[in-house]
């Protein structure tokens, strides 16, 4: 979609958000306006081993601990393999026809996004890279600044990045809040990624060319005032898109057993974090990532857990399950969601039933959980239509054209 698009997909969308639940727009239009498109409920896009390589079981690499941009277009993963180094990004097409393209970048396994706006990319070191700059220059793009969380099982995010959604230029330039969390490392390998939490809060100046750090708020310990119920040993940390949340499980609590739960953080740069309890799931999954808030709605979360993956609609405080429509599929790493609601991960999966003449595919899979059997079954079940029947092409469409814009890429 071309980018001098974007108002005008925008102005789709409030059309969108105006349909009936059963997709059909309002009587004014009449016959005049078309249903809007929902997307597929669940998508399949393979991995082509000529491109990524092979792992040792002879299926396209698929690496591991992968995280999705805002938009779903581009997927940045560890443990890449051989063909493509320790971590690499990975570009979805914009529909199952077309190819998945890979692009090299410097970091080492474990590197992450910073959330929010993926403006930019953050090596186990600490170092930030401008997206932009290892999409064009791959392995030879070179960092802007350096600090923040480091070391493998941390994550960042960008605050109210609502407001600083547009590109900084040298004329308008941005100061932009990063916020990273972590936890110490142990060298016992049953205790990594296990251990006290720790925040710190970048105030970065950015002007589209260069950017610096000019103000740095940690690191600092957090969720002290908690010991008492929960302990001080957390597990899988990962923070929500916009900074003020984060998700973990106390792993010696005090009350109750161990489980995910949602904690806050605080909204504003230097506030205290107040480590409120908001949810708590009432099991152990792996690793909940956040989804984005919707208004006055708390942001979903998605996890997956023994090769499946799941959907919590916090104000349900209920679990929906996302079938699969392949066979003998199974998950890879964590997924993610993005800003128009799709859940993305990685995984492999068998096209045909019969194993032993049905090779082993690898690649991501795309789903709605609107249209997922779970989700529907729930509000049929309470005799409700759902908030939501599905997510149109025009959000997925529109989405990506923001992304685009902001990052100065091409549709």
């Amino acid at each position: 979609m071309p980018l001098n698009a974007f108002s005008r997909v925008q102005t789709q969308q409030a059309l969108v958000g105006a349909c009936l639940m059963a997709l059909l727009c309002g009587g004014a239009r009449g016959e005049e306006s078309a249903a809007p498109a929902c997307v597929p409920p669940i998508s399949y896009l393979p991995l082509d081993g000529a491109v990524v390589g092979l792992d040792t079981r002879d299926v396209p690499a698929l690496g591991t601990y992968e995280r999705i941009s805002p938009d779903g277009r581009y997927v940045l993963r560890s443990y890449s393999g051989a063909q493509w180094g320790r971590v690499s990004l990975m570009e979805l097409p914009a529909s199952e026809a077309g190819p998945i393209k890979a692009y090299r970048t410097p970091f080492d396994n474990e590197a992450f996004p910073v959330q929010g706006t993926w403006r930019y990319l953050v090596d186990v070191n600490g170092a930030h890279y401008r997206f932009a700059d290892v999409l064009r220059l791959q392995a030879q793009s070179k960092p802007l600044f350096k600090g923040g969380m480091t070391g493998f099982y941390a994550a960042a995010s960008e605050m109210a990045v609502n407001a600083r959604s547009l590109k900084p230029t040298a004329e308008k330039p941005q100061t932009i809040f990063v916020r990273s969390l972590s936890w110490p490392q142990s060298a016992h390998p049953d205790q990594q990624g296990v251990g006290p939490l720790q925040i710190a809060t970048l105030t970065v100046r950015d002007d589209g060319q260069q950017a610096q750090i000019i103000q740095t708020d940690g690191p600092h310990f957090i969720c002290g005032g908690r010991a008492a119920l929960d302990g001080n040993v957390y597990a899988l940390p990962m923070i929500s898109i916009d900074g003020a949340e984060f998700s973990a499980i106390p792993q010696v609590p005090r009350q109750g057993k161990p489980t995910m739960r949602v904690y806050g953080l605080g909204a504003a740069s230097g506030e205290p974090a107040p480590c409120d309890l908001r949810a708590d799931l009432g099991f152990s999954p792996g690793k909940a990532v956040f989804g984005y808030p919707s208004g006055a709605t708390s942001a979903w979360l998605t996890y997956s857990d023994l090769g499946h993956v799941y959907v919590y609609d916090r104000g349900l405080a209920t679990t929906f399950r996302l079938a699969h429509g392949r066979h003998r599929v199974l998950a890879s790493a964590f997924p993610g969601l993005t800003r128009d609601g799709r859940v993305i991960y990685g995984a492999t999966w068998r096209d045909c039933p019969d194993a032993k003449i049905c090779p082993e595919r690898a690649g991501y899979v795309i789903a709605d959980p609107y249209q997922s059997d779970d989700y529907r079954n729930f509000w049929h079940q309470r005799a409700e239509q759902p908030p939501k029947a599905c997510i149109t092409q025009q959000e997925v469409d529109a989405e990506r054209a923001r992304f685009a814009q902001m990052h100065g890429l091409p549709p």
